[in-house]
């Protein structure tokens, strides 16, 4: 019987990625690439998947042959950003994002993407915008909604950010670091009695959160000192849901 062909293993490969096997996956891609070292999509996945595997340099060297071979691709430009920006590579990924966003500018993840490098960045503006786009695309993207407010909070536009953390809540009622971050914008835009409310919710629903919830206090403008921390943490929980 034949060798299956590079094609075939790659087959095999995705079908094992759709079944969460990634280990089994990525072996099945490097055997191909031993046989055929310039197979460009065989590149890819295996890029992706030494990506997933937090093997950044990897990735890249692997991304990087493959865009060799098809320079014009969007989803392997993807992979590209994505990985330099794992490694601090900023101004590669925000390059590779950009050229991305352009060949396909319709792709929700290639925006929120975009969006990321441009925060990673400190291109504030930029990032706010990008947020924007992809939760109006897709509004049930709590993590871009989280993004999105924290863009705003640096932009000091604070009630937005609180509206932006209001449907992060309303998709992800568990997210208490939003709920803090809720109090800390709430704080900083002088609405402290709102905020005491959101933090109250945030310790209500995990006790640790107390540490942030106490230095914020401290911290931020318009906040009370509390030099009782006991105290705070009654107040806290005496507070009405």
């Amino acid at each position: 019987m034949p060798a299956p062909s590079a094609d075939q293993l790659l087959a095999q490969a995705v079908q094992h990625v759709n079944a969460g096997q990634r280990p089994a996956a990525r072996a099945l891609c490097e055997q191909a690439l031993a046989a055929s070292p310039r197979h460009a999509a065989l590149l890819q996945l295996l890029a992706l998947l030494c990506l997933q595997d937090g093997d950044t340099a990897s990735a890249r060297r692997h991304i990087t042959a493959s865009l060799a071979l098809r320079p014009a691709h969007g989803p392997s430009l993807l992979i590209a950003g994505d990985a330099a920006r794992a490694e601090g590579d900023l101004a590669a990924a925000l390059a590779h994002h950009t050229e991305a966003q352009a060949l396909m500018p319709q792709r929700p993840d290639v925006r929120y993407a975009l969006a990321q490098t441009h925060y990673a960045c400190g291109r504030t503006e930029d990032a706010a915008r990008g947020f924007e786009a992809v939760v109006a695309m897709l509004p049930a993207h709590a993590d871009a909604w989280f993004d999105l407010a924290l863009a705003r909070q640096d932009l000091r536009a604070f009630d937005s950010a609180a509206e932006a953390l209001r449907q992060v809540l309303l998709l992800a009622p568990q997210r208490v670091e939003a709920e803090v971050n809720l109090g800390i914008v709430l704080q900083e835009a002088g609405r402290i009695d709102e905020a005491m409310q959101a933090y109250a919710r945030a310790y209500r629903a995990r006790q640790d959160s107390f540490g942030r919830i106490a230095h914020a206090l401290a911290a931020a403008p318009g906040g009370r000192l509390w030099l009782n921390l006991d105290a705070l943490r009654d107040s806290l929980a005496a507070m009405p849901a």
